[in-house]
């Protein structure tokens, strides 16, 4: 092998990526095209260089994507997962070129080829070893919701599940993706009509919120809403009013930013409190929202 030419090209490479940090787009475009121009010369000449021309295009498909050419990233990720061998190498770069284009497929909901891409990436990582356990659980998570939409109730507990498994023997309980695919999951036992279980997951998110983020954070706030709402469905209403309220009381901190989020959580309120007939509080509650977003 030419290490020369091989340092070069990965010279190339890690200069596209600083340039893209920078938002120089044009130079960055520059490099990348050259990258790969240079990865074709080399491969032209000996066909050992196929993984160095496979680098370059995933770095030139990194840059389209960002820059929101999705069909030439798309091109770039499939011609560079081409170029790989499948005879067990290269496990690593293969599950993640799997997986941009998994997430760019999801981006345009083609469900189809979107699920093909999260599983054949999913394989990929699960055979490295030791195996890309957090790549595993993200991509899991990802693949779960579009089995959600599916109503495919099974499929995506189950991916929930494992997500979640390695989360909180990777990260710990209290941690921000252990947090998030409790909440995932809790929303699907939600949808599913297993109003038991979806508390018991809108509880673990909120508590590890609390812990990774306080009790002021946002996403606090989504699970304290999340968790009320689970409770008014299966009739728990003083546990159910305590907790829109607290989901209430963190949202209006951040009203500006996210205002349409408040609203929503202030109607899903009120509502619950026209259900209970709780018409007093319902006034009370609506004259200062309605207020809050005037100043908004």
């Amino acid at each position: 092998m030419e290490s020369g030419a091989a340092n070069l090209l990965r010279m190339l490479e890690d200069r596209v990526r600083s340039l893209c940090e920078a938002e120089k787009w044009t130079e960055a475009r520059h490099t990348a095209t050259t990258a790969v121009a240079k990865a074709r010369e080399m491969h032209a000449n000996s066909p050992e260089y196929a993984t160095e021309l496979a680098l370059s295009l995933e770095v030139k498909g990194d840059l389209s994507r960002q820059m929101g050419e999705i069909e030439n990233a798309k091109g770039d990720y499939l011609e560079a997962l081409s170029m790989l061998s499948t005879d067990g190498e290269w496990l690593e770069e293969r599950g993640r070129l799997s997986a941009s284009l998994a997430v760019l497929w999801d981006h345009e909901e083609n469900s189809e080829e979107a699920m093909r891409c999260y599983e054949e990436s999913i394989d990929f990582f699960s055979r490295l070893d030791p195996p890309a356990n957090l790549d595993i659980a993200d991509l899991s998570n990802n693949l779960a919701f579009l089995y959600e939409e599916e109503d495919n109730f099974d499929r995506a507990e189950t991916l929930f599940l494992n997500a979640l498994k390695i989360c909180h023997e990777e990260l710990g309980r209290d941690s921000e993706e252990t947090a998030s695919i409790c909440n995932n999951l809790g929303a699907l036992y939600q949808k599913a009509g297993y109003h038991e279980q979806a508390q018991e997951m809108h509880n673990m998110a909120l508590s590890a919120r609390q812990v990774s983020l306080g009790l002021d954070h946002l996403d606090t706030g989504q699970s304290h809403a999340n968790l009320a709402a689970s409770l008014a469905d299966s009739n728990h209403f003083n546990q159910a009013r305590e907790h829109f309220e607290k989901a209430i009381t963190v949202y209006e901190k951040y009203v500006s930013t996210s205002k349409t989020d408040y609203a929503t959580v202030v109607s899903n309120y009120l509502q619950f409190l026209k259900a209970v007939q709780d018409e007093k509080t319902a006034a009370v509650v609506e004259k200062r929202a309605s207020k809050m977003l005037k100043k908004a």
